[in-house]
Order: structure tokens, then sequence, then C-alpha cells
């Protein structure tokens, strides 16, 4: 096997992984399923495709096209060669605005298209859940829907044309024909023909039995889109493509359906003290034709107001309601979509429908509900504990008239056997996805999940509805389909896979002659991590291993428009640079799935070598997965048990290094360090690239000009402490001096705690144990502040993040972790708070017309820029952020030589063309000290911290 995928190493463009790790990062997607997959292949164009796939029939390898690998369902998973598109084949072909059409190649995110179409007033309409990083060839091969399908329908009333690769090497075109031009087809002495001809009389000799068997709901998806050709006298053979989960051909390009973007929208928010009254509301809300009607229970609402990312904006929810339906209206006016939901709300109340009714147009609230919508999914698989929201019954699509009794049996098959459930999503189709909420470690929760499926699998046969009403077959329902179908239909469903893939080399098992549900599982009895001893608490997460677990797999780290999460990932497109893959690689090393002391070793190092320890997965994740935090303690682990280089040492102690050489010899060590020479010697010393100029030090450390200057303005009638970090202390001395000013014009005594580094060098860096000591030391000195009720500012994120976030898990005393994490503050929140609850007597004004923010990675995770926007804007001066992600810096990140071209890209994203589009007039802040020279470096700017753009006057 190793020569064959060497030879297709030489023979492609592309890349071919086959290493342990990769391989067990591809091992599984979304669902409850783990196989491993034989090769993972990376094409870059078709061309690699079909040398790929010729590889693979001429050796009995099975092939199995992949894109962001969210299936709920299990598709994506499977003992084949994956072909993942999502790295290389993801661009726009052709756009036609006049017919509204898109060319596309498989591996494009819904998302990052409908960015391009959006100024042309265009969209691809299906929208899941994952959109952000959900691909087209996925959508397609999944026949993905989402919320509006109740306007829109599902991707297979999108697919135009499809260019596909049968499993032997053919191509196909496969697009609309009349009954004479499908003929044509039929009639040629070829593959082709023979699949056009077969095809043709399977459907024509079963028309009668399709039209009985399939659901007559809208949401279908399982088994083989028979039912797209028995309506009909054109057929398009793209439209069996669409659904058939990478069974029948490998897809290369796509030509999809485009429709106008709404003019004008709407949200309402109803609110129900009962669940089942909630879904009974749905059948008269559909009389108002909303584009939307989603449920969301008590478990997510709850979820929601928890979670870092999504409780700043659940600001809508009222009460403690057992579920909210998300009512969305389009229409052509303003007027339009107000009127309806308000008569809506008038017909509701009437009825006694619901306890609250916020109505919202297009803008923030309205945004603010569909982004708690959409993390909903994650959120439920973020439950802490092995008990997890498990998706295997929740893809029922009921007609609506019965949906509330299903709903209510559903209940109590889960009751009966003794598990809760939660529950969203789309109730406009019927389509609810009720979650069981179990752990399968168990074997009495695994016969749960064979005996609640059972029970709900004949509920849905009783309702008349779809067994796949969204998420699609895959390893959790094609079993059933035998059962839903009929003998009849399933044997035709046999012969089409035969025609289509005669040696079943295309995503084996899944449709048909698939295994029971039970199989394969991710955990099951035999699941068994190994205890690791960690420096980190992970009180909130419950432990380590517990913090791994947290990664569902839905893939919000894949996103690559808009957030920070996942730097890496934006840059490379690589799933070993995603948060997920790294959660997985963690997951398979403590679990033993790699090989002995894989939590230590090189390959796992090599993994979280990119991760940029820049916190957004703990915010942006659903879940919460706090990668920075646990790479620290992996990188523990290999310092334990390898070399710590010259470089990682002088990373580690250089807080200590800048309070040694701040003062008189700065000038000197400033201009070494901008030789050439210096550059060279320390590049080959060190491994920091000589494109680089190290930091300047102060001429006089902050601590010092404080003792002799600070005593002719500190003054005030109230007090606050200001800590003396590193890079205010020993780098720039002007942000101390600007925050003393600007803390002095509020009416505040400043103290200042000069108590020594807040460990971020050593705590990004792995040398925890380390922090941890010399952190007590740090936390000693603030501690009599703390227990005076004083509130400590800190001017650099970073810092700010090691002392309320980092530290406070790292020591043992809650109490002093609890001190930390409330009295610790980043000084723009510190002083938005103090504004804004009337205790200051002053207003704030920019010292620019114009200022531009970048906000820094921890601050955007844990703090936000909002507290700064406010009070720039108190003038009603123009102030704006940059949506620019990470800088790329990242600490000592973008220093080494390694990571220089990366750190360099990650910033070429976005930040570097805004900042360089800046007015000249204009004013850009950036909080962060890594954020400040990265700029510097690369763009001609000159940002400035927060403290320097702003004064207070009085009032």
């Amino acid at each position: 096997m190793e020569q064959i995928f060497q030879h297709l190493k030489s023979k492609i463009k592309g890349e071919v992984l086959t290493d342990a790790a990769s391989l067990g990062m591809y091992s599984t997607d979304a669902s409850i399923y783990q196989i491993k997959p034989i090769a993972i292949v990376l094409p870059k164009d078709a061309d690699d495709v079909g040398i790929a796939i010729n590889t693979a029939f001429a050796n009995n390898i099975a092939i199995l096209p992949r894109g962001a690998g969210t299936s709920l369902a299990g598709q994506t998973v499977g003992k084949s060669m994956i072909l993942d598109f999502s790295k290389y084949m993801n661009a726009i072909i052709e756009i036609n605005e006049t017919e509204k059409w898109v060319r596309v190649q498989p591996g494009m995110a819904r998302d990052d298209l409908n960015a391009v179409l959006a100024p042309l007033g265009l969209h691809f309409a299906p929208d899941p859940a994952t959109s952000s990083r959900a691909n087209v060839g996925g959508m397609v091969g999944n026949n993905s829907s989402g919320t509006k399908s109740v306007l829109f329908g599902k991707t297979v009333d999108h697919v135009l044309e499809a260019h596909v690769i049968l499993a032997e090497g053919t191509p196909l075109h496969l697009k609309n024909y009349s009954p004479e031009e499908y003929q044509k087809k039929a009639a040629q002495n070829n593959r082709e023909g023979e699949i056009y001809k077969t095809f043709k009389n399977l459907v024509l000799q079963n028309q009668e039995e399709i039209k009985a068997r399939f659901p007559k709901v809208m949401r279908r998806v399982g088994g083989y889109n028979l039912d797209e050709f028995v309506y009909t006298d054109n057929w398009n053979l793209s439209k069996l493509i669409c659904g058939s989960e990478g069974t029948l051909a490998t897809t290369v390009e796509l030509k999809l359906n485009l429709v106008d973007l709404p003019k004008h929208k709407s949200v309402c928010v109803v609110h129900f003290s009962e669940l089942l009254e909630a879904i009974s509301a749905v059948e008269s809300m559909l009389e108002f034709n909303p584009s939307a009607v989603e449920i969301l229970d008590k478990t997510v609402v709850g979820l929601s107001r928890e979670n870092l990312l999504t409780k700043h904006h659940c600001h809508f929810i009222e009460g403690n309601p057992a579920a909210i339906l998300i009512v969305e209206f389009y229409g052509d006016t303003k007027a339009d979509v107000m009127d309806r939901p308000q008569k809506m709300i008038a017909y509701l109340k009437e009825n006694n429908f619901g306890y609250a009714y916020p109505l919202f147009p297009e803008g923030k609230s309205y945004d603010d509900v569909w982004v708690v919508r959409k993390k909903g999914l994650g959120l439920m698989l973020g439950l802490k504990g092995n008990k997890k929201p498990l998706p295997f019954i929740e893809d029922a699509g009921i007609p609506s008239e019965s949906l509330p009794e299903y709903i209510d049996q559903v209940l109590k098959v889960c009751e009966k056997h003794q598990t809760k459930a939660a529950m969203y999503a789309h109730a406009s189709v019927g389509v609810i996805h009720v979650r069981p909420i179990l752990d399968l470690r168990l074997a009495e929760d695994i016969e749960r999940l064979k005996n609640i499926t059972e029970d709900t699998f004949e509920l849905v046969m009783k309702y008349k509805g779809s067994w796949s009403g969204e998420h699609g077959d895959g390893l959790v329902r094609s079993a059933y389909n035998k059962r839903f179908f009929g003998d009849t239909l399933y044997n035709v469903f046999m012969d089409i896979k035969k025609l289509m893939d005669p040696k079943n080399l295309m995503n084996p098992g899944k449709i048909i002659e698939a295994q029971t549900i039970e199989k394969n599982l991710r955990y099951g009895v035999n699941y068994k991590d190994e205890k690791v001893k960690t420096e980190y608490n992970y009180k909130a997460e419950e432990g380590f291993e517990a913090a791994v677990h947290m990664c569902s797999g839905v893939g919000e780290c894949r996103k690559v428009l808009g957030g920070t999460m996942c730097p890496s990932f934006k840059a490379t497109r690589d799933e070993e640079h995603s948060t997920r893959g790294r959660a997985n690689a963690l997951r398979l090393a403590m679990s033993n799935q790699l090989g002995a002391n894989a939590l230590s070793g090189k390959r796992l190092h090599e993994v979280m070598d990119l991760c940029l320890s820049c916190k957004a997965c703990k915010s942006e994740c659903p879940s919460n997965v706090d990668m920075a935090k646990m790479k620290g303690d992996v990188l523990q682990m290999y310092y334990d048990q390898n070399r710590i280089s010259f470089r990682d040492k002088l990373i580690r102690d250089s807080s200590k290094v800048a309070n040694k050489i701040s003062g008189a010899t700065s000038g000197i060590v400033n201009a070494i360090q901008k030789s050439s020479i210096f550059k060279y010697i320390l590049e080959k010393a060190a491994g920091f690239d000589k494109r680089r100029t190290l930091p300047d030090f102060a001429k006089e450390p902050f601590y010092k000009w404080f003792a002799k200057n600070a005593f002719k303005t500190n003054k005030g009638s109230k007090k606050v402490v200001l800590f003396a970090d590193t890079y205010l202390n020993y780098h720039e001395p002007q942000v101390g001096i600007s925050a003393l000013e600007l803390l002095n014009s509020c009416g505040y005594e400043v103290v200042l705690a000069n108590v020594g580094c807040c460990q971020r060098p050593k705590i990004s860096h792995g040398f925890l144990r380390d922090a941890k000591r010399e952190g007590a030391k740090t936390i000693e000195g603030l501690k009599p502040f703390l227990d005076q009720g004083l509130k400590i500012v800190v001017c650099e994120p970073s810092c700010a993040s090691a002392l309320n976030d980092d530290l406070p898990d790292l020591i043992s005393n809650q109490e002093t972790a609890e001190q930390l994490k409330n009295g610790v503050r980043m000084i723009d929140v510190f002083l938005s708070d103090e504004y804004n609850n009337g205790r200051l007597d002053v207003d704030f004004e920019p010292v620019s017309e114009q200022i531009v923010i970048h906000g820094h990675c921890h601050q955007k995770a844990l703090y936000g820029t909002s507290a700064m926007k406010s009070l720039l804007k108190n003038s009603k001066k123009d102030v704006s952020e940059i949506p620019s992600g990470c800088c790329g810096m990242a600490g000592s990140f973008g220093y080494e030589k390694e990571h220089y071209d990366l750190s360099k890209k990650i910033g070429e994203d976005i930040l570097f063309p805004a900042v360089n589009k800046l007015k000249k007039d204009s004013e850009l802040v950036a909080c962060g000290f890594s954020c400040r020279h990265q700029i510097e470096h690369f763009t001609e700017a000159k940002p400035k911290h927060f403290v320097e753009v702003i004064r207070a006057i009085k009032k």
C-alpha cells in the first residue's frame, strides 16, 4: 500500500497523507462514528482527481469524496481513500448574473460563495447551520437544506449540472435533457449510454412503487432521489447524484441555480411556557408565510445564555421559556415584513399561544437572534460530562399537522428508556432535531441507542414521515432503508449502485448494504482514556479529558470568513491546523490510538505547533474548546521528555531579560539588535528570523518614571491599581504614562502594581510549572489590593488574560482564583463600566477625527472591543473596527523563522490591506504589543494603544 501511495504522490500536484495522526483526524466527522481511512488525498484539480480515482480502481481501494467533514450521520468516514476538496478545489469558475447561475468547484464553502454573490443581489439559497464551512460538494452529496427550506426547498432543487467521475474513471456531464435528448444519450454504445438506458428502465418499471413509497413531506433525503424522475418528462441525472452521499460518483464541478436576496427581513421570537404548546402553534404560523420557523428548547436556550460568545446575543430572550420559536419573514417592502408578523402576534395572543413576542427588523438584534440559532447545534454537543445529545433519531421529517403528536410520542419513548433529550431546528417543515442524551461508553446506553431508534422508526412510519429529513442516511440510518422503502425499491437502489459503481468502491456501506447503528462508534464500551497529569486544573471543563471531548466535530473552526478562529487553518486550510484537528489528535493520543507516549511525542508537537494560542476557540467554538490551554499542557509534557531549545529558554525568560536590559544600557542593545550581523547570528543560534527586529528596550522603565513623576498629578478621590506589565514597563513606558494620565483625569489615584510578570510568555509557550511558581509571586504582590476590593486594571490584553483566565486555573486556591477573575480588568472595560454606572464625572474624546481599531485576539475572545468603541464613540467622532481576525504575530510566533511566512500570510488576509487603505489622518488603535509590532513591520502604520488616543474631559 505504501508503494501505491508513493506512486500517487509522484503523479499528482496535490498532497497525499498516510501518517497515523492524519488518518486519525479524518477518521471522524460530526457523527457518533469513527473509521480509520486508508489515505487522504488533497487534489489540486480534476486531473488529480482522475489520477487518484484510477489508482484506487486499479488497486480495489474504496473512494470517499469529502469536504468540511461536518456530517452528522457518518457519511464522511470510511475505510477508504478520502478525497478532500476543501483545501485546493474551492474556486468559483463562472457566474452568470443574467441567467442566475454559478459554476463552482466542490470544495467551495457555501458562505464563501455567497459573500461573492451578495454584491450582485444573489445567493445560493440552501442554508444548513454549518454554512460557514459546509462545502457545496458536500451539500449536493447530502442534499442539504436548512432554515429557509419552507421557502427555497433542498439542494436538489438548485442543482442544474454536475461534472462527475465514475469509480473506473469515466467522466460524465450530467444535466437536464428533454425526452428526445435523453433517448439519444441512452442510445449510445458506451458506458454513458448504458447508464442512461438502464437507469430509465429501472425508474419506468417501478414508477408506481416510487410514487407510493417515497414520503410526501418536502424534507426527504433518504435513499436515492428516484421521485425526482416520476413527475416530469425532463430528466437530469445530476439530481440522482444529489443526496447519493458519494456512493455513485465523485463530483468535480457543479452548476447551481441562484435566487435573489430578500429585499427586507424581520424576525419574531415567540416565547412559550410549554414545549408542546410551541410545536402546536407552528401550523397556524405557516398561514402567515414565514421564511423560517425554528425551535430552540430550554436546554439550548440555557446553554446559549452561558456560552462565552452567544450570551452577548441573548438579550431578546425574556423570562425562562420552555421553548422559543424563531419566526422569520422575507418581503419586498419594510411594511410587509413588519405587518405579517404583527398579524401573527395578534392571532397568537387571541388564541393564547406564547407569552412574549419581541419583533425585530433587519439589524443588530435580528442578527443576534440568528447567531443564537446557528450556534444551537454546537452548544448542545458541548454539554459537559460524558453524556451528550446524540444525532441518531433527530432527522425525521413529519407532516406539520402530526408534528405535536409525534414529538410528544418521541419524548415518551425517551422517557420510557430513562433518557433525557434536547431539541432544536426546523419546526416549519416538520424536522425538529430531537437529541437523546447518552454516553456510548456505557453498554446500557448503547442498548438505549438501539431501542430508542427502533421505537422512533416505528413512529415515523406511523405518521408517514421521512426517516432522513436533512442529515442523510450515512452510517446511522442506512440500515433502515430496506424496511422504510420496501424490498422492491431497495432492490432498485441496489441495481442503481451496481450500475454506477460495479465494484462497490464509492463510499461503500452508505444507503445500501449498511452496518447496524451501534457499529464503529467513536466512543464504545472499549474506549478508555489514559489518566493525564496536567498543570492546569480544568475546573470549568471538569478535567483535561473532558476538555478534549468537548470538541464535537461540527467544524466551526474551519470557517474562513469572519471571526478570529482558527488563524492557522484560515492560512493553511489543513485539517490538522484547525481546532477540530488538534482536538482529534489529542483524543487519539490520550486514548492510546497513536501509540505509546503520543501526548509528549513529536507528531503531536507538530500538530500543536501552529496553534497561535489566540483563545478565539474559547469563545467562537460553540463548545468553547480552549485549545490554547490544552496546548500549554501538551508543550509542558513535550519539554518533560525532550530537550528544551535555546530559543525556548529565551522566550521563557524574556521578562527577566527585559528587566535587566532596559535602562542605561538599552540604547546600546537596541542599536545592536538592529544590525544585520546580530540578526544573522540570532537566526543561526536561536531560530529568530533575521527579517525581524526585536522590540526596543526602554531607556527608563515605567516603574522608575512613575516613582519620580507620578506624584505631580496622581491625586483622586478613588483608587485604582495599574498593573505594570512587562511591555509597558520595559519596552513602551509611554503606554503606562498615558494610562496614568487617563485614570488621573477620571478622578483616580493610581497605585502601581510592579509585582512581576503576568507569566504570559511562559504560559503560551508551555512552561506551565515555571509559570505557576513565578505566577505565585505575582499573585502574592496583587493579593493585598484584591483583599482591599481594589480593581486592578491592565493595558495589555494578553497580560489581562493571563491574570484572570490562565493563572486562576493553574493555582489551587479557589478563593484567590475568583479574586483574580473578578478583580483584574482590561482598562477600557473598567472605564466603560464606571462610566455606564454613573461613577465618572467626565466625558471621553478621541484625539483624532477618525479612529480605526484592530482588536487583539485575547481581547476579542474574552473581553470584546465594545467597551473601547463605546468610550471612543461618546464624542460622535468616526470610530470603526477592522474585521481583521488575528494579526499573525502571537507573541514570539511571528519572530520564529519557520513561522515567519505563515505569520505574514495571516496578516495579509484582511489586516494589512485594510491598514494600507487607511486615510492619512486616521489613528490606528491596537492594544496588543505584538499586534503593534506586526503592523509596523509589514505596513507603514504606527499604531497606538487605546489609552494613547483618548482623553477625559470634565463635564
